[in-house]
């Protein structure tokens, strides 16, 4: 026993005396390098002063005093000559200041903290002192570095002070939490009086001082103390209380501070406690203690990220664009998980409440603080995210494209109202993922039974996408010269694919159709016919009313369609109808396209003066 003791004496002498020697000698090269670059900045202002006044002796005092403002009139004109020094010459980085000042002294807070941290743990382990003695040394130690670094704030030693500061302000946390998480000398309540007085006292530091390094260093600290101090017992309440007491110190300040990272780091850190503490201690009887935990924290970044809008110059925006997102995706995935089990029936439901917040963030931001825009397309975009996310979670499978197409449908909408880039393309990414699940979800998912053309479960709302879509197109007609270019190729490839999308769900259903007919009747090969007949003219009657469209609205790019249309109509006539079908067959779909196609040069024919004038208008 006595060998371990002196053992752990050289070890406490060595892990003290380092940091101890290495903080005294960075203070010793601080206060020497400061008088040193005092003297040559004021031998650089005498040298300079001298040469500018000639080299004479007796003005070498006068060098010191403010420069002297003299006037001369020069034809009715008054000019002011001044004397000033020249700046200063360009000083290297003072790597050995640099190293000495700030790197030892950082180290050697970061080894105090490791040093109290296993002197508890170890104390703990091998019962020496009594639970109120270790807490109280730890007091002790964390009061005695924070006065100190109050001391030497006074005297202007902004390093020293941090250093300082920060150090105690660690050692009150471990203290803290050893006292009602490893030893239960405190109850839940008086627990959280004393911690929060210890996160009040270190953001206040932190903003007095004007040192966000002491803010960083509470937080990363705070963030570690868990880990460093483990329980046995899975003290669960304690632990969530003390984690949401360190998160709220970090809202306190970052409403009057925009300091960068802090507030990303507590947010990720303490999701990732929460989550290790998940993996290995969670049982359903928690989940109520868990559930209000992830709400506090969800709350407490909501109001941060927002809130912050109205007290402070926001300086880091994409940082706290990238904590919003995080924040809002870490809340309703631990929801999901705590919840699913037991209500899975209300997560749509909750992803709409979940959009409905976000929507009246947006509302208020957009009536109080219409310069946040970046803010305001954020929180726009969360709560199309939500509703996005609630149709898949709540509605039926075949509703889903459709609901995420009028998403996308209104988002553009809205994009066009506040002229708002980053929104189009949302909605652009929104409204492909609907006509994809369409393409290779909805439409290769017919059943085997007979379902009426068009007026079916699946041809309905396959066919609102594509309006939904063509929609979209027509509303930014108005606006089409406001969208810069690649909006505008865009938005025509936009309509180009309502088109294409459309036909090919004609397609698709009336296919289907006939050949579930064949299935279930005895003349199938008839059916089958039938159906490929049905096809081609399904072709023809659609490429006709495009070509009517395109010469009724004037436009150039519907009447291409069509005959792209017509041409695809002529190849399937010639090399599928013509050896697929039987002869009735064969005539009445050479029939059918005949009389369009007559139709068509017809019209061509006759809407030829009206061509070429517009062909003119587009040329100059």
């Amino acid at each position: 026993m006595d060998l371990d003791f002196l053992i752990f004496a050289l070890i406490a002498v060595v892990a003290l005396g380092v940091p101890l020697v290495s903080f005294i000698l960075s203070i010793v090269t601080f206060v020497r390098t400061g008088r040193i670059k005092s003297l040559e900045l004021r031998i650089h202002q005498l040298e300079a002063r001298l040469e500018q006044t000639g080299g004479a002796p007796n003005e070498a005092q006068q060098a010191l005093t403010p420069p002297i403002v003299t006037a001369e009139v020069i034809d009715d004109f008054s000019v002011a000559a001044s004397t000033e020094a020249p700046p200063a010459p360009k000083e290297s980085i003072q790597w050995e200041q640099l190293i000495g000042q700030k790197a030892f002294g950082w180290i050697a807070v970061i080894l105090s903290i490791f040093t109290a941290a296993f002197f508890l743990r170890y104390a703990y382990e091998n019962n020496w002192i009594g639970p109120v003695g270790r807490v109280g040394i730890g007091v002790l130690a964390g009061s005695a570095l924070m006065v100190a670094g109050y001391r030497y704030h006074r005297r202007s030693a902004r390093i020293s002070s941090q250093m300082l500061t920060a150090c105690g302000v660690v050692v009150l946390y471990l203290s803290a939490y050893s006292a009602f998480g490893l030893y239960s000398l405190l109850p839940a309540e008086q627990a959280g009086v004393f911690l929060a007085v210890i996160i009040v006292l270190s953001m206040v530091c932190a903003v007095l001082y004007d040192a966000n390094a002491i803010a960083l260093v509470a937080v990363v600290g705070g963030l570690a103390t868990p880990l460093l101090l483990p329980s046995e017992r899975d003290l669960y309440i304690p632990f969530f209380a003390y984690l949401a007491g360190l998160n709220l110190g970090v809202l306190v300040v970052t409403l009057s501070r925009s300091w960068p990272v802090i507030s990303s780091i507590a947010l990720l850190g303490t999701h990732g406690l929460f989550w290790s503490w998940h993996a290995g201690n969670y049982h359903p009887e928690k989940w109520g203690w868990a559930l209000a935990f992830q709400a506090a924290i969800y709350v407490l970044y909501l109001i941060q990220d927002f809130a912050g809008q109205y007290t402070r110059r926001i300086d880091n925006r994409w940082e706290g664009i990238a904590r919003t997102l995080l924040n809002a995706a870490f809340w309703f995935g631990a929801f999901y998980v705590l919840m699913a089990e037991d209500y899975r029936a209300w997560m749509g439901i909750a992803s709409v409440v979940m959009a409905t917040v976000y929507a009246a963030v947006g509302r208020l931001l957009l009536a109080y603080r219409r310069d946040a825009m970046m803010e305001l397309v954020t929180a726009i975009a969360i709560s199309v995210g939500f509703v996005v996310l609630a149709i898949p979670l709540q509605a039926d499978a075949r509703w889903i494209a459709l609901g995420w197409a009028a998403t996308a449908t209104a988002l553009w909408w809205f994009r066009l109202r506040i002229n708002s880039p980053a929104l189009g393309a949302l909605s652009f990414a929104i409204a492909i993922a609907s006509v994809m699940r369409v393409v290779f979800i909805d439409l290769p998912s017919y059943p085997d039974e007979v379902l009426w053309p068009v007026m079916n479960r699946i041809a309905l709302s396959s066919i609102g996408v594509a309006g939904c879509i063509a929609a979209a197109v027509f509303v930014a007609r108005p606006c089409r010269h406001r969208l810069v270019s690649p909006a505008r190729f865009f938005v025509e490839a936009a309509g180009l694919g309502a088109i294409v999308l459309l036909w090919l769900i004609l397609t698709v259903d009336l296919y289907n159709f006939f050949f579930a007919m064949a299935r279930i009747a005895d003349e199938s090969t008839n059916w089958r016919r039938v159906g490929q007949m049905s096809v081609s003219i399904l072709w023809t009657v659609y490429a006709s009313i495009l070509l009517g469209l395109g010469f009724r609205f004037s436009q150039p790019a519907l009447r291409w369609t069509a005959i792209v249309f017509f041409a695809l109509t002529i190849g399937k006539v010639f090399v599928l109808d013509m050896s697929g079908l039987s002869e009735i067959y064969r005539i009445l779909a050479f029939f059918v396209l005949a009389i369009f196609l007559g139709v068509a040069a017809r019209v061509y024919q006759r809407a030829k003066p009206a061509a070429n004038a517009e062909t003119q208008q587009e040329l100059h």
